[in-house]
């Protein structure tokens, strides 16, 4: 009878999982259209995406290049989410967790303090944010690499280095140009318009290739979540796994700060809703949280652009202010 019961359940999650996956796709594509709309009809978008580019150019080199970015790294968030979740065995872990955000925060500080975009232009704050990630990720794969990459001890780091971090920060703010403090504090809250539409063919391999590795790590993080003796003993080395799962997570979400800088929430909520809806089956739980990422960034964007028209919020609030307020409502149902 428990067989019998265990694969009616089994069952039930793959419909649901079919279900949900069908209703991110119709969600994200209506999420699309209405970031490349904006104020225009879906047949005026349609004709200067297809048509002719000279009816609005404003479609293809303004609007479809934020929304590509949009999806990607919205998209990486909600992936990166979901591995980080598993291999930290905390439901609540995100992106940031590991301290890159403050790494990052470092990187691009440091560059408007010393004027790097002098000789740098459009490459200055991308790249320095990216190479601020990178340091934080070095600095705690040395130290938990003598752990054996235990999950407490990567949280534990992760923390401290952030804070460590964030100190510089604050004293690079204390005697940063008041002018590039604004811009700076613009790219912490997140930003989606002021990458430079000229670095965005070069992101988007950088964005899909981890991803879609990524992807194919659905049975090695089903094994991992049973135990590291079990998943031993069922041909997974944990250490070995934790590492390079730690490392492409890390690199990814370090493009996405170099990118639009600290979109917090998107990683944390989306996996964390869906893995309530369709299961702990990683398979299907890592191209959920991809397509609901991107829809739910997307969606922001868009509510970014239109609360106070004409004036933008960062899509980094629009995102905070949902996942946090669904983030509450989630924990207060469950107590």
């Amino acid at each position: 009878m428990s067989s019998e019961a265990n694969k009616a359940h089994k069952e039930r999650l793959k419909k649901n999982s079919i279900l949900v996956l069908t209703i991110l796709l119709v969600l994200l594509i209506i999420s699309i259209l209405f970031s490349l709309s904006y104020g225009k009809s879906i047949t005026h978008v349609m004709k200067s995406l297809f048509v002719d580019s000279g009816i609005d150019p404003v479609v293809r080199k303004v609007r479809l290049p934020r929304t590509l970015m949009a999806f990607f790294v919205g998209g990486s968030l909600g992936i990166c989410g979901v591995v980080l979740q598993s291999i930290l065995r905390n439901p609540l872990a995100e992106p940031y967790t590991l301290g890159l955000s403050g790494g990052a925060t470092f990187g691009v500080a440091l560059s408007a303090t010393i004027g790097l975009e002098r000789y740098l232009s459009l490459y200055a704050n991308p790249l320095m944010g990216f190479m601020g990630a990178m340091a934080s990720v070095m600095i705690i794969y040395l130290l938990t690499r003598k752990k054996f990459f235990h999950p407490n001890s990567m949280i534990l780091f992760g923390i401290v280095v952030s804070l460590v971090f964030s100190s510089f920060v604050f004293f690079l703010f204390s005697i940063l140009d008041p002018d590039k403090m604004q811009i700076t504090l613009m790219w912490l809250m997140g930003d989606l318009s002021s990458l430079d539409i000229k670095l965005i063919p070069a992101y988007i391999p950088m964005f899909l290739i981890p991803a879609i590795i990524m992807l194919f790590f659905g049975r090695e993080l089903d094994i991992l979540s049973l135990g590291s003796e079990k998943a031993q003993y069922l041909g997974v080395n944990p250490p070995r796994m934790y590492r390079i799962l730690f490392l492409l997570s890390s690199i990814v979400t370090g493009l996405c700060v170099s990118a639009s800088g600290i979109i917090g929430f998107v990683g944390l909520i989306v996996p964390h809703i869906l893995r309530n809806i369709i299961g702990a089956g990683h398979s299907s739980l890592l191209f959920a949280s991809y397509l609901g990422g991107a829809f739910f960034l997307i969606a922001s964007d868009v509510i970014s652009r239109y609360i106070l028209y004409p004036v933008e919020l960062p899509v980094g609030v629009v995102t905070a202010m949902l996942g946090g307020f669904t983030l509450l409502i989630v924990i207060v149902r469950r107590t």
